[in-house]
């Protein structure tokens, strides 16, 4: 993996991050505090450089958002097998306490 796939993963990692805070201002969900939502950042930032690592997907088609620890992806992919893979790889990221999978699968994506 080269070092600009690293870096375009944590920058794409912290701006969906950022987005997802004001997604999270409009549900009712109780306010975190700076290191919560710190933490969160980071932790959506490592799920998005795992994912960018992982071969058997595209990033840009598995978005990912934190929440006390609890990771949601979403996104559209070709297979279940690849749905399957963003749990795994997800789970396996420091910091995660669960993994909500909301990724659809469409053959149609399929390459």
């Amino acid at each position: 993996m080269t070092l600009t796939k690293i870096v375009s993963a944590s920058v794409l990692g912290l701006t969906l991050s950022i987005g997802a805070t004001g997604a999270a201002m409009a549900d009712e969900k109780p306010k975190q505090s700076v290191s919560e939502y710190a933490s969160d950042a980071v932790i959506t930032t490592k799920v998005k450089a795992a994912l960018v690592a992982e071969h058997d997907l595209s990033a840009l088609d598995v978005a990912a958002e934190t929440y006390d620890g609890v990771v949601t992806l979403s996104g559209t992919v070709a297979t279940a097998a690849q749905a399957d893979a963003a749990t795994r790889v997800t789970r396996g990221v420091e910091g995660v306490k669960q993994v909500v999978n909301k990724v659809e699968v469409n053959p149609a994506k399929a390459k």
